[in-house]
């Protein structure tokens, strides 16, 4: 059984998200003050962390920088959890190596636990380049409404195809998605 630390500052959404990993078969630690994530980090050994960026005492990113800095906790994964996103955090998140940036404002539950099942390897995802010279490729890209010079419109990357398997539908059926390898977007 997988162990997830659950340190989201609002008491509603970190119980409606302790109840739903329970469910899901993870053992849940919760908490809503950052530096009792350091203690319980350090003491149980989550699996993964979804830590708040409004986390009380310690914000999510200072957190996540904090972790990083020690051998006990350095490779634990977290996920970086915002209300709404604001472009600098997400940046400095990935910057401080979280394994992703989820905005609640725009992602369901199921996403929620989607996401962190593939941060642990549960789930499985690829990411697949996008060669230029493929017709069928730039069809696809069209179609999915990017530009089809393959390149990120926010920072010129060549783009990706990320498929990940929709364990909800079975085993053959994947969610596609463009993204950015630099942008994670």
């Amino acid at each position: 059984m997988k162990k997830i630390l659950i340190a989201i500052n609002n008491d509603f959404i970190r119980e409606t998200y302790s109840e739903i990993f329970k469910r899901e078969n993870f053992e849940v630690l919760k908490t809503k003050k950052g530096k009792e994530v350091l203690v319980l980090s350090k003491e149980e050994k989550p699996d993964i962390i979804l830590a708040d960026i409004g986390l009380s005492e310690m914000g999510g990113l200072e957190l996540l920088k904090t972790l990083k800095e020690k051998t006990s906790t350095e490779k634990i994964p977290v996920i970086i959890f915002a209300q709404f996103e604001k472009k600098e955090d997400r940046e400095k998140a990935m910057e401080l190596e979280a394994k992703d940036f989820i905005t609640a404002a725009s992602v369901s539950p199921a996403e929620v636990i989607r996401r962190v099942k593939i941060a642990l390897g549960e789930q499985k995802s690829y990411r697949i380049s996008i060669m230029k010279n493929l017709y069928d490729a730039k069809k696809l890209i069209t179609d999915l409404g990017y530009n089809y010079d393959f390149k990120c419109l926010k920072c010129g990357s060549d783009l990706s195809l990320c498929l990940i398997r929709d364990l909800s539908k079975g085993k053959k059926y994947f969610i596609l998605s463009v993204v950015c390898p630099k942008c994670n977007k």
